[in-house]
């Protein structure tokens, strides 16, 4: 294994420990329809980044209030789950690499701008719980990615105390906003194919981008 292993890893969920990219647009479709408010694919698409509160805005419009978007995220998350359960599974090659990382003792945190009960939801039915020291969560943070908040929370519940080079912090991303905010925490930015094409991610930031982690192994050779 190679002796110039990161002092942390940091990892999103959705799209990036698992593919459930497209059930996150449907769902979102549905309720969009649901609520008067259709959109395209490619709108939902655009706009599927920040917090819960912040995608409600783009898609329902600025007048819609915290309390009313945590009522329909509540919903639109619920739906998310039952579309997906059935599908659930690891990105390829994940749970070697993590297995990897633990053995040679590299702590590890998640951050996800979905919600606890999601993240829950795939901690439990993929057994991951053991590999993260720290969880981050939508309601953790004030400001959704591309604002670093979510990383910068899990670094410090990991204990790093001060500002880390791209060698010594890899933070593996799916989405351009979650590139991004792993760029602005200062790590390597290491993208995951799954959600957008090679070149978009690197011309947002990305060091590497991969197919899955049977790829990604390479790095600890």
């Amino acid at each position: 294994m190679s002796s110039l292993l990161p002092k942390y890893v940091l990892f999103d969920m959705d799209g990036t420990l698992i593919d459930n990219y497209e059930f996150h647009v449907k769902a979102w479709g549905q309720m969009c329809s649901k609520y008067g408010a259709p959109r395209h694919r490619s709108e939902i698409i655009r706009d599927l980044h920040g917090t819960n509160f912040e995608i409600c805005q783009k898609y329902f419009g600025p007048g819609i209030t915290f309390e009313q978007s945590e009522v329909m995220s509540q919903e639109k998350e619920v739906l998310y789950r039952e579309l997906y359960a059935p599908h659930i599974t690891p990105i390829c090659g994940l749970i070697p690499f993590l297995d990897a990382l633990r053995q040679a003792e590299v702590p590890m945190g998640l951050g996800t701008m979905g919600t606890s009960e999601n993240a829950q939801f795939v901690l439990d039915a993929l057994d991951l719980h053991e590999y993260f020291a720290v969880l981050k969560t939508a309601e953790s943070v004030t400001k959704g990615k591309p604002d670093p908040e979510i990383f910068m929370s899990c670094l410090q519940g990991l204990g790093a105390t001060e500002e880390l080079s791209k060698e010594e912090l890899w933070v593996f991303e799916d989405t351009t906003s979650g590139i991004q905010a792993a760029v602005r925490t200062g790590g390597a930015a290491f993208g995951i194919l799954t959600s957008c094409d090679e070149k978009t991610l690197l011309n947002h930031g990305a060091t590497r981008v991969f197919a899955d982690y049977q790829k990604v192994m390479n790095l600890l050779l």
